[in-house]
């Protein structure tokens, strides 16, 4: 097996005696979403889920998922969160259009053309989504675990790159760093009782097992990734987590042979599978049968 390597670029808060200076952040994004031949989690991740036909969209430069209007809004958030830990006023970036530049309600006319220029430089929100993304951030700085993570924060939307033990080169780009732990931010628009779904069904588990992977090639010891959640929806309430070790440690077993069955139809330019061409009788969870 290879020697696990890795080291780690600076992000998008640049500390300094009294506090911190928040850098580009769609700059940083988009430097780490160049192909640099390191596997990403989400890439990874999905072809765990859709299998071979999906490995050969993605390789072919397809999008199996263009967004939404929630992952949208999840983003606007994720943006939103380096600014409060830097000590940023949110209006410095973000906009609402007022109503005396609408044209009967629309969004035309000279007034509102000129009010487009003058805030170029920021992200436009309904008035709606401006009083969410107020609501989440109050009660993230104000719920005790959250508060105390973004206190311990030391930079954000930092980049991990290293080589792991199976040769697979990987890299990540973690929400929050603090000298003993990782940690991410996630919007979420599931009731608590059912969140677990969203962490099988979005990679959180892959998630918590590839970053503190990374982080440890990096020189942190082992720890658990920990999420801050925030409901997008009322009462927009915010909960600490981190996830079962022993499903993160499945997670990284299930790593381990999708980055290697990517690796094996990448070499022998093959991309299909029994289960794509198979017959069967369709599967249902053990809990739907009455099972635990």
């Amino acid at each position: 097996m290879a020697t696990v390597t890795g080291d780690f670029t600076a992000g998008c808060l640049a500390k300094h005696a009294s506090g911190f200076d928040l850098l580009d952040q769609a700059k940083i994004d988009a430097a780490y979403r160049i192909d640099d031949g390191h596997f990403t989690r989400s890439y990874a991740h999905a072809v765990f889920k859709g299998g071979a036909l999906a490995q050969e969209a993605l390789d072919n430069g397809e999008r199996l998922f263009s967004g939404n209007s929630a992952t949208t809004f999840g983003s606007v958030v994720d943006r939103a969160i380096p600014m409060v830990v830097a000590g940023v006023a949110l209006e410095d970036h973000f906009a609402v259009v007022p109503e005396e530049v609408l044209s009967n309600g629309a969004r035309r006319g000279k007034a509102y053309t000129d009010w487009v220029a003058d805030n170029a430089a920021k992200t436009v929100l309904s008035g709606e989504d401006w009083w969410r993304l107020q609501r989440i951030i109050r009660n993230v700085t104000r719920h005790p675990a959250a508060s105390a993570i973004l206190a311990d924060t030391e930079d954000m939307q930092v980049a991990f790159r290293h080589t792991d033990s199976h040769g697979h080169k990987r890299k990540s780009l973690a929400d929050g760093v603090t000298p003993g732990y990782l940690w991410d931010f996630k919007t979420t628009s599931s009731p608590w009782s059912q969140l677990w779904r969203s962490c099988d069904d979005y990679g959180y588990l892959w998630q918590a097992a590839w970053y503190v992977d990374a982080a440890m090639a990096c020189g942190w010891e082992h720890h658990s990734l920990k999420f801050v959640f925030a409901q997008t929806s009322k009462p927009h309430a915010v909960r600490v987590r981190t996830l079962p070790e022993e499903l993160v440690e499945r997670a990284r077993d299930q790593i381990r042979i999708t980055l290697d069955q990517i690796r094996l139809r990448r070499e022998l330019g093959v991309y299909s599978s029994p289960e794509d061409d198979e017959e069967g009788e369709l599967e249902f969870p053990a809990f739907f049968r009455g099972g635990e």
